[in-house]
């Protein structure tokens, strides 16, 4: 999946559980703005929650490191 530095930042903040309020304000930017890059991130990963994109990821980091 192909994602801006932006995305990646906010994604970031996302798998550590943080709100949209708390990456808002962590990155200085507006809400919306968080709000915009979390539904990007959805529609890139073709999930339909924030949960399901974080377990994606955890499940593709566990994959990652079983093949090591």
């Amino acid at each position: 999946m192909k994602i801006t530095k932006r995305e990646q930042d906010v994604f970031e903040l996302l798998i550590k559980g943080k709100t949209n309020k708390q990456i808002a304000a962590q990155l200085n930017i507006s809400d919306f703005t968080v709000r915009d890059h979390v539904s990007s991130l959805l529609r890139k990963a073709n999930v339909a929650s924030r949960m399901e994109l974080i377990a994606r990821h955890h499940c593709v980091m566990k994959d990652d490191k079983l093949r090591l």
